[in-house]
């Protein structure tokens, strides 16, 4: 961090008198008011403004006006700890980064400002009694679970067990169930008899002592082990360090769906749970983490890339497990990169970062090669584990039928491990039944009333939807169009259409379909646990079981169409595609048998699919990194995108015309302005959508010239400008 760019000083504790307090409302600002307390920074307050009461945040010493000039009085200081000014630091900096206003930011650390009043206890359940009276069938069934599962709420049984809350009201009624008061950090107590002994590998010790060597460098980690090589216990060993110090550490996660998976390992390293962050949870349990990590309670955290605006006062060790994952930025509200955000957070706060991937970013490979990050490297699997053998399926040299997807050599391979016992996976990144559905009849295609996109048919849920807006209607018949009955063609797989067929060629075996939808709707039956119980014979999913997952009775995977993400105009795609194929190749044979890897694909001679199939990264990512130099895109190059949205056509386009006449001057070649083109969604949730996409040379800090552009047009209320800096998302 440069000094210039430090928000407030750490020097800056206490203030009397005048305060500057950043209100947490978008575009309100900084206003000045006075108290006769002593407040510290960081201090939440409740300040007036108009005839009405605004939470604000007190961020350093009002100015010396002049007498005639009355200061409001600040209303309320709310009883809580005072928010970090690391925390603050952070939020300047990154509004300042991604062109949001600082409240916008800061008001991430706060998203509910109902975290600010203190949590209540829980009221959980157990049963008390050995006779089981005066109990329906119902009653009964939700007794005996209580009675194996107690420790949770009235609610959380009723959807457990799908009844409904007056079943086990009546039990409470009858006395036969009790509540208990459950505190706020219950449970997080260490248990000694839970915690496992782990030795590490040669390889894992050497990072180990070598994180720990260099850890005052403010340097990030960049942690580059092959699949397996065990990167999840060495991070868990630096964590262990800073927890005996009293330090609070942070996991970032790129899916909640690996949340579970890594409690457990804490567990088995710690004794005890870390505190959970992520969408899925509750407002209560999200209340629960959040007050927890504020009083300094919750020593780790695992979460979603939200987690990063939590409120720690004492953060110490940043881990961002899969860098690699495009899932790290955030397209909605502030866009931003976790991942990169994670390196500013932890340099400011003077923390350890990691980043772990077995398939590194360019860009973190790059920074290692400038001396910018620090390499702790793991080129070998842990124990007696093999790197998996990769086959090539040329598609366009197999002959398969009509409606099929599944090729021979995948058909004989799925027979010979299910013949010795062990588990498949299948991999295909399209979720519901088939992308696209086209009339048989006429040719029409079924799309979204709001977006310019297919609509996706779900067989399951008997629906027909939109996997950009949420939009859906039920699978009609007769085609919209031309009124042909029955007319309507599925046209390509999607995971359940590969279902289908494995029920058609093995129609005897246990399956289990993992996606986003899947797993949202069955979290407790909780399938990763099903599958590494070995009650699932063969696992079909999408990108999302690439990553992270340890399942040992899996030694066969197979990609069904790779070189689905080769295509478009995403500059990362052939990085995106290798990244993918080599992680998913990773899942097989994490145990001691060798396990093997067949990838379909209709372009063997790819540069990603000869990569993957010698196994030579370097390679690859040498020639990836010298055709970026050339053309000067990211890691060598900068990138900003500027999408225009108006639910009027006609009005964003002569807006459009508008801000081509002022796109500033660079005076040179260093800045090239692209566009206005329509975006290759050109609809959007109503919202039509044009691109301007800027490049720069790598030395630009293209902030300044964005912003010398919008000061010269004035604002339309019915056009919204979105700006990403370092783009991901191209559509």
């Amino acid at each position: 961090m440069e000094e210039k760019e430090i928000f407030i000083s750490k020097r800056l504790k206490y203030i009397e008198d005048k305060f500057q307090v950043l209100l947490l409302y978008p575009g309100k600002g900084i206003f000045d008011y006075k108290s006769e307390k002593k407040i510290k920074v960081g201090q939440v307050v409740s300040v007036p403004l108009k005839n009405k009461n605004y939470y604000g945040i007190v961020i350093g010493k009002g100015i010396d006006l002049p007498k005639k000039i009355k200061l409001k009085v600040i209303n309320n200081i709310i009883e809580i700890k005072p928010l970090s000014i690391e925390v603050l630091n952070f939020c300047h900096w990154l509004s300042e980064w991604c062109m949001y206003d600082n409240s916008v930011v800061t008001r991430m650390v706060i998203s509910s400002f109902n975290f600010m009043k203190p949590v209540k206890n829980k009221r959980v359940l157990y049963s008390v009694r050995k006779f089981k009276t005066n109990m329906t069938k119902l009653g009964l069934n939700a007794f005996n679970y209580i009675t194996t599962n107690p420790g949770l709420t009235v609610g959380e049984y009723a959807q457990i067990l799908k009844i409904s809350n007056a079943v086990i009201t009546k039990l409470i009624k009858d006395k036969n169930i009790i509540f208990k008061e459950q505190g706020v950090y219950e449970n997080k107590d260490i248990d000694k008899k839970k915690i496992k002994k782990f030795s590490l590998s040669k390889f894992q010790s050497q990072v180990v002592h070598k994180a720990q060597k260099f850890k005052f460098k403010n340097k990030p980690f960049l942690l580059d082990g092959v699949t397996g090589s065990g990167k999840t216990e060495v991070y868990l060993k630096i964590i262990s360090k800073e927890l005996n110090d009293g330090k609070q550490s942070l996991v970032l996660l790129p899916e909640i769906a690996l949340t579970n998976q890594l409690i457990y390992k804490f567990e088995e390293r710690f004794g005890f749970k870390p505190f959970i962050w992520h969408s899925d949870l509750s407002s209560r349990e999200r209340h629960n983490t959040w007050q927890a990590v504020l009083n300094g309670t919750a020593k780790i955290v695992v979460g979603a890339r939200s987690a990063l605006f939590l409120p720690f006062n004492n953060l110490r060790c940043i881990v961002v497990d899969e860098e690699h994952d495009q899932s790290f930025k955030q397209d909605e509200g502030v866009n931003y990169n976790a991942r990169d955000m994670a390196v500013v957070r932890g340099q400011i706060a003077n923390a350890i970062v990691i980043l772990s991937s077995a398939t590194p970013s360019l860009e973190s490979l790059n920074n290692v090669k400038l001396g910018k990050y620090i390499s702790l490297n793991l080129p070998k699997r842990y124990g007696k584990a093999l790197m998996p053998k990769i086959n090539l399926i040329d598609m366009k040299k197999v002959k398969i039928k009509n409606g099929r997807w599944i090729s021979n050599v995948a058909f004989k391979a799925i027979e010979n491990a299910l013949k010795s016992e062990e588990q498949v996976l299948l991999y295909l990144n399209r979720r519901g039944y088939a992308p696209i559905t086209i009339c048989g009849s006429c040719g029409f295609r079924l799309e979204c009333s709001h977006c310019s996109s297919w609509l996706v048919r779900h067989i399951k849920e008997n629906k027909m939807k939109c996997h950009y807006c949420n939009y859906y209607e039920n699978i009609a018949e007769d085609c919209a169009k031309c009124g042909a009955s029955k007319s309507h063609i599925p046209c390509g797989p999607g995971v359940e259409r590969l279902a289908e067929e494995i029920n058609t060629l093995f129609p005897v075996i246990k399956l289990q379909i993992l996606t986003s939808d899947t797993i949202a709707k069955n979290l407790e039956s909780n399938p990763f646990k099903k599958i590494i119980n070995g009650e699932v014979n063969i696992i079909i999913g999408t990108q999302l079981v690439a990553k992270g997952h340890h399942f040992p009775n899996l030694n066969t995977v197979i990609a069904i169409d790779a070189d689905l993400g080769l295509a478009g105009t995403d500059l990362r795609a052939t990085e995106k595609t290798f990244q993918i194929m080599t992680q998913l190749s990773g899942r097989a044979g994490r145990e001691s048998k060798i396990g093997a890897a067949y990838i379909q694909t209709y372009d063997s001679n790819h540069e990603v699919m000869k990569a993957i199939l010698s196994g030579s990264r370097d390679a690859f990512v040498k020639a990836e990194l010298d055709e970026r130099f050339s053309r000067k895109l990211p890691p060598f190059g900068r990138l900003a995108s500027l999408i225009i949205q108006s639910k009027d056509l006609k009005n964003l386009e002569s807006y459009l015309k508008i801000m081509s006449r002022h796109i500033p001057n660079s005076n040179n070649s260093r800045i090239i302005v692209l566009g206005p083109a329509p975006a290759p969604i050109p609809k959007l949730r109503d919202w039509h959508r044009f691109r301007y996409l800027i490049k720069s040379t790598i030395d630009i800090r293209l902030q300044f010239f964005i912003k010398e552009w919008l000061l010269k047009i004035k604002v339309n209320k019915a056009i919204r400008i979105k700006i990403d800096i370092d783009p991901y998302n191209f559509m």
